[in-house]
This record gives structure tokens, sequence and C-alpha cells, in this order.
């Protein structure tokens, strides 16, 4: 069987395995020239960025420059939660509400508060009731009487947001306060007025018994990020007062915001190992994505390679097809990726491109000094 005959035989995975190839090579592009862009913008941010004293008053002429500023965050008014009697100076307050609902779950075999079974099939349902963060349509249930949820939440969540936030004298401005992120659970012991409801272990209860809950309870949970007092690094632009992000001239906003007192050289270095795990992650994806696809079109490859001597001489590890489409995939990921970086950074491109060439090279050394022993 020539190759045109092995195509129309496995047809079905030569299309699957290209549909591979395009996702992850268009992913590993995608996702090497996002990494090159972050870099760039970080190497210009970091080239014209100025270190300020957050103490200081500002100085009119850092007006749109990048700064660096490091201190203890002040937020002026508290955010409140009136109705249980909750109050914190912080940047963010969040209210988590959960209802108490009936739950569906399709099983083989399991017991429950009921249980129902289709005649002729093996699935069966069972209900129990839990806390749910969203609503549980149980119109969808297959045994709908007994098991009614209600259809919203009288109360919803919900994240309060500091109005004036600031560092010494520098405000901060949205997205610096959004990328305060790190929320911390907040409890009291001050009981709300209202009787009906009731507060155990931190949470509060809208319902009758805490220990016996009925479906449609509630429980609130509340959390708090950017407590006053704690230290921060930023590093943004400065405009008209307020901390925000720097554009860069590649279209990509740096906005480094870090809870600590870290240097510049020290947020720098966090920034690009943020930036690299994601980089790595979606490499990882890539990787895998070609392996199948290469796995997929593996006896179409060995036909085309041994076509020709010299592509035959130089494939790895014909005889062992997991070794050989590993191989493949490795190069071919290095290959993409050195695409995006050599213009950008030409000694790692270049480094890249040998890496990606080097099983090829070294398996076709071998073959000349096999053919070479008398």
């Amino acid at each position: 069987m020539n190759f045109l005959d092995h195509l129309r035989a496995q047809w079905f995975a030569a299309l699957f395995g290209c549909i591979l190839y395009t996702a992850a090579i268009a992913i590993l592009f995608w996702n090497e020239g996002r990494a090159v862009n972050n870099a760039m913008s970080l190497d210009e941010a970091m080239s014209n960025v100025y270190i300020a004293n957050a103490n200081d008053p500002i100085d009119p002429s850092l007006e749109g420059r990048l700064i660096h500023i490091t201190g203890k965050i002040s937020t002026g008014e508290p955010l409140t939660e009136p109705d249980y009697g909750i109050q914190v100076l912080a940047v963010k307050l969040k209210r988590r509400v959960q209802m108490y609902q009936w739950i569906e779950e399709e099983v083989e075999y399991k017991f429950g508060e009921s249980v129902a079974t289709i005649e002729g099939n093996d699935r069966t349902y069972y209900y129990t009731m839990d806390w749910r963060d969203d609503i549980v349509d149980s119109s969808m249930f297959y045994i709908r009487s007994g098991h009614n949820n209600p259809t919203k939440f009288p109360i919803q969540t919900r994240v309060q947001l500091a109005e004036h936030v600031s560092i010494g004298y520098f405000e901060l401005g949205s997205a610096v306060k959004s990328k305060v992120t790190r929320f911390i659970e907040l409890t009291s012991d001050s009981r709300p007025e209202d009787p009906s409801v009731k507060l155990h272990s931190g949470l509060y209860y809208h319902c009758n018994d805490v220990f016996n809950p009925e479906v449609g309870d509630l429980r609130i949970q509340f959390s708090f990020s950017g407590l006053e007092g704690t230290t921060y690094t930023v590093v943004g632009m400065l405009q008209n007062g307020k901390i925000v992000p720097y554009p860069t001239s590649v279209n990509i906003n740096v906005l480094l915001v870090f809870e600590g007192d870290l240097t510049l050289a020290s947020a720098l270095k966090a920034a690009h190992y943020s930036y690299k795990l994601t980089t790595w992650g979606f490499r990882f994806i890539g990787f895998v994505l070609l392996f199948f696809a290469i796995t997929c079109t593996t006896a179409l490859l060995q036909v085309l390679f041994c076509q020709n001597r010299l592509l035959w001489s130089i494939m790895p590890d014909a005889d062992h097809p997991v070794t050989g489409n590993l191989i493949l995939s490795f190069s071919i990921a290095l290959a993409v990726t050195a695409l995006a970086w050599i213009f950008h950074r030409p000694w790692i491109g270049c480094s890249m491109i040998f890496a990606a060439i080097s099983p090829f090279l070294l398996c076709a050394r071998g073959v000349i000094m096999y053919q070479r022993v008398p």
C-alpha cells in the first residue's frame, strides 16, 4: 500500500490528527506570542520606572510616569453590613450567600432521601439536601413532587469595594483595588438584632434550627481583603494622583500589586514568575495535543518517511513509536516556540531551534557511523 492507500484507509484518524495539529500549533504560537509581549512589556516598563516615597507629597513631574511605591494601605471609611453588625476597614468586603436545596444525582444505585429507577434503564436517581451557592433548578428533576427548590435568592452574594484607598499620598485606582484578592474569613461575636438570624461558627443562618436546616434556609459568610494597615507594593502609572495601569508600546498594560514590602527587583521577579506559570501551563497543553496528533498519524508518517531514505534515516526510534512520538512532539513544540522568540531574543530562539533538530542530527549521525562499520 502506498501513502494514498493508507490515507484512504485511515482518513478519520488523519483528519482528527490534523485538527489536533492545528489546535496545538495555534495554542503554542499564541502562548509564546503572549509570553514575548509580556516580557517586552516588563522590560519596557522597568526601564522607565521611578521609585517614589509614598509618604512624600506627590511631585507633579511624576504625572504620567511609571512609579514603584510601598506602604500601608488606608481606606478611610469602613465597609459595613448593618443587618449583621459587620464593619471592617478593608479594600473589599465579601458576602457569600448559600441556600439549602434539593440535589438530584444520577448513579447506578445509591440510597438517599428518595430513589427512582427508570424501567429498562440502569439510571437511578436519588435526592439529598445540601448548601449551594447557586439555584438548583428543581423543574428538571426526574421526580419533581416533594423536591421543589426556590427560584431565587432573597439575599444576593456581593462584594463591596472601598471608594477611596491610598498608600500615603497616592490613591489607588479601581484596577489596583481589583488585584487585591486574598480574602480572609471574618468572624464576629456580636449577634444580629434580628432574632430570626442565628450566629454559629462564624456563619449567619436565616433558619429556625441551625442543626436541622430546611429547604430555602440561608447561611451567610463574610470575608475581607486588603485590611487597612497591611503593607502592599504597587508598580503602576501615576495619573491625576491615582495609580493606574501603565500602557506599553505593545498594547499590554503593566500593573503589579503584591502584598508585602518588595523592592523593585523582587516585584519584577515575582511578576516574571507569575507569567511563567501560565506560560508553562499552556506549553504543556500544546505538547500533549501534539503528542496525540502525532499518535493519530504515526502510521501515515512512517509510510511517508520510508519512501525517502534520508527522511527514514533521521526518523527517531522508528521501532519504538511512543518514544518517537514524544521526540517529534518535543521537537515541533520547540520549533514553534523558537519562531516566537527568535526576533525578540535571538540567542534563545537559535538555541531552541538547535534543540529541536538535535534528535534528528543524532539519529543521522548514528546511521552514518553504523554504515561505516566494516
